[in-house]
Parts: structure tokens; sequence; C-alpha cells
């Protein structure tokens, strides 16, 4: 969604004031007010491939003004241009936006564990007044009250671990540790890792260069130490509002720690990819093979045999640098993995959080009838025509299927076979 807003207000301005008059500052608190509506609902998607052009004159009263450059602000992205104009008053705002092919949603706003949660609360806040099923309302109040409690609990123990300038420490301490042991895995592969002859040359510029991005990040983690100072502090109030946060906050300080490891993992899946795609590629040209991007299939093709040769080399470099790429690829996969397996481990534990229905599980406990799956009628005896009505307790899982919170978002599960090709094939591996 492209957007680009250009405002013209003529105002007589004299050349010996140097200070901004309030009109001035009104697109600055629109920008701040749409930046905090984006981050708590996100991008709205618009509904056709159209344009449109809105003018509003400064014929309406400035209410209604302010009203109208509100919904179109916080459903769009826009930018600001002003020009002034000697002896006129007039105010207009143009809007242009027309539909993009491609959104970019792959951004820190809609991937940040925390802005998932805040939202995830917001929704479950909306669902609690708005539920008409006493159980369900009871399970979404205690699920909230038990997250507070834990996150009050949590709060306490960082504050008897020193503080904001204790955890801190703690953690740039963890993330220096991690950069050196990778400087030494890095040196490791550069010489003959477990007895493998390597291609030297390609492991010497793969392991410097490396280790350039190595001392990039080890400047970076020096500069944004006072921003990690902020973002420690602010985890503390987080405690305030439930675990949840305080652990998508740990996840995406995992992130951030992991930004280098990530980083090698991408250019050695693509440099193995591109290798890959080579060979194969190669092979088709040696069967008489190529492939149509037309008719996205494979025809057959005639090769001259300057073209063949020129295929005999090509192939032939790329197998024997495989073997030096497939090293530093598997390595930096086995980080990327273990990165992976903490933060899914991480989520995992916040959508327990939000969906397991607590109030049904203690009342499972308890033996509640609120529970009850069926029920039996069993003749008493010794009393004729007199029935006694029993209720059937549900099994526990199935009880919990049917008690779970509503707004909860679904289960996040793993297609092994995808993530294995990936694997394979040097894509990239996304977040469990």
């Amino acid at each position: 969604m492209a957007l680009s807003l250009s405002q013209e207000k003529g105002v007589s301005k004299s050349s010996d004031s140097s200070s901004s008059s309030p009109d001035d500052q009104k697109p600055f608190f629109f920008f701040l007010f749409f930046f905090f509506l984006r981050v708590l609902w996100g991008p709205v998607r618009a509904r056709a491939a159209i344009t449109a052009i809105t003018t509003v004159r400064s014929g309406l009263t400035p209410a209604r003004q302010n009203h109208q450059l509100l919904l179109l602000l916080s459903t769009y992205k826009f930018s600001i241009i002003q020009n002034s104009r000697h002896n006129q008053i007039q105010s207009r705002i143009f809007i242009f936006w027309r539909h993009s092919v491609k959104r970019k949603e792959n951004n820190f706003v809609n991937n940040s564990k925390v802005i998932l949660q805040l939202r995830q609360r917001a929704l479950q806040w909306t669902a609690w007044r708005k539920s008409t099923s006493e159980l369900a309302s009871n399970n979404l109040l205690l699920m909230m009250l038990l997250d507070l409690i834990l996150g009050l609990c949590f709060a306490k123990l960082f504050h008897s671990l020193g503080g904001a300038n204790e955890v801190l420490e703690m953690f740039l301490d963890s993330v220096k540790v991690i950069a050196d042991n990778l400087q030494l895995l890095i040196e490791w592969l550069m010489g003959v890792p477990v007895g493998l002859k390597l291609n030297r040359p390609l492991s010497t510029v793969l392991g410097k260069f490396f280790l350039y991005h190595l001392y990039l990040w080890k400047t970076y983690i020096d500069i944004i130490r006072p921003v990690v100072s902020i973002v420690i502090f602010i985890s503390s109030t987080f405690g305030l509002i439930g675990l949840s946060f305080q652990i998508a906050l740990l996840s995406d300080l995992i992130t951030m720690a992991s930004l280098h490891c990530y980083c090698f993992y991408v250019y050695a899946a693509r440099l193995y990819g591109v290798t890959l795609h080579g060979l194969r590629a190669t092979l088709r040209m040696f069967g008489g093979r190529k492939w149509n991007p037309l008719r996205s299939r494979f025809d057959s093709g005639d090769f001259a045999w300057d073209q063949l040769c020129v295929g005999m080399f090509i192939f032939s470099s790329l197998l024997l640098l495989l073997p030096t790429l497939l090293v530093y690829y598997v390595v930096f996969l086995a980080l990327r993995l273990g990165v992976l397996l903490l933060q899914g481990t991480l989520k995992r534990i916040i959508w327990l959080i939000n969906s397991v229905p607590n109030y049904s599980l203690l009342l499972w406990i308890l033996g509640s009838p609120s529970l009850a799956g069926d029920v039996l009628f069993e003749a008493m005896p010794g009393r004729e025509s007199t029935l006694k009505l029993v209720w059937i307790k549900l099994p526990l899982i199935e009880s919990m299927k049917r008690s779970l919170n509503p707004s909860a978002p679904e289960y996040p599960r793993i297609n092994w076979t995808r993530r294995l090709n990936e694997m394979v094939s040097g894509g990239l591996i996304y977040p469990l």
C-alpha cells in the first residue's frame, strides 16, 4: 500500500520569526497517533485496487477535519509535505493511495512477540466483555488473573536478582561469550575441522567474511547498550501485565542477541542453495533438458559442443566447492535450529498461557457437574417408578478442547516434511 499525502497550507510568515505555530505541530500528533494505532491493531487491508482522491477543505469545522484525517491516517501510510503561500489562507489535503502487489508484513512490528501479545490481550479483554457464557467468561477472567499473578512473581524475582543493571550485565556478558565462542568456531572451520580437508582459499574467504561481520556485531552490541538497558527496565513494568509479556520480551531479546547467527545462516544457506541449483542446472544440460519458465516445465534442448564444455567446467568447479560450503552450512544451520528450538518452546508456553481454560480445569478436578458429558438414568432399587439421574464425567482432554479460549490463536504446528525439504535444499527456515 503506497500512499503519499501532501498538505498545502498558505500562511503568511514573517522573516524575523523562527518559531512554529501550533497548527504546524498537528501532523506530528497525527503521526504519533497513527503509529500507536498501527502497533496495536496492525495494518488494514484495502478492499480493491483503486485510486482515491479525498479533499478536505477549510470550510469544515476543525473537529470534523480532525475526525476525517484520523480515519484516513489510521488506514494508510502517509507522508506530509507542507507548502506555504503568501497572503493565502487555504487548507487542502490530498491523499493518494493505490493497491500494491506485495505488502510488507514481515517487519518488526508484525513479528515482535510483545506486540502480538498486546494484541492478544486486547482480544481477550474484548471477548471477556462480550461473553454470554458464564463458563467462558470465568475461564477468560481466571486466565488473565493467573497470568497477572505469575507476572508479579516474576517481577519480584527480577528485582531480587539486582534489578535492571545486574540483568543488563548478565545479558551483555552472555552475548559476548556467545560471540567469542562463535569466533573460535569460525577459526576452527578455517583450519582442518574434524580432519576434513576443505578448499583452503574458499574457506579463508568465508572465514574472514564471517569474522568481519562478527566484529561488526560486537560493535553493534556496544552501541545498543543504552537501548537494551531501557528495554530491560521496561520488562519489569511488563511483569505487572502478565508472565506472557515477560516471555514474549525474552523471545524478542533472544532474536536481537542472535541476529549475527541468523545473518551467518542466511549467507551460508544462500551460497549452498545457489551451488545446488547450479549443479542441477548443469546436470539437466548434460541430459539435453532445459527449464522453460514460460510454461513452467522442462523441455528438450540442443546444446553445442562449446556450451557443453562450459557446463562441464561450471559443474566441476561447483562440485569441488560444495564440500566446503556444506560444512559451513551445516554448522550455521545447527546454530539456527538451536535458536529456533528455544524460541519455539517460548512460543508454545505463551500459547498455553493464553489458551488453557484454568477455570474448567479446576471444575474438572473438583468433579463439578458443570462439565458433565452425558447423563444416565438408573432405576432405584426397592422403589418403583423412581429413576436416579447420574451424570457422566468427560475425559480431561475432551473437557479442555470444549473449553478452549475462543480468542486464542491456533496451536503452532510444524510441517516437518517441508522443514526437512528446506534444510536439504538450502531454503531459509523461519520461526517454528
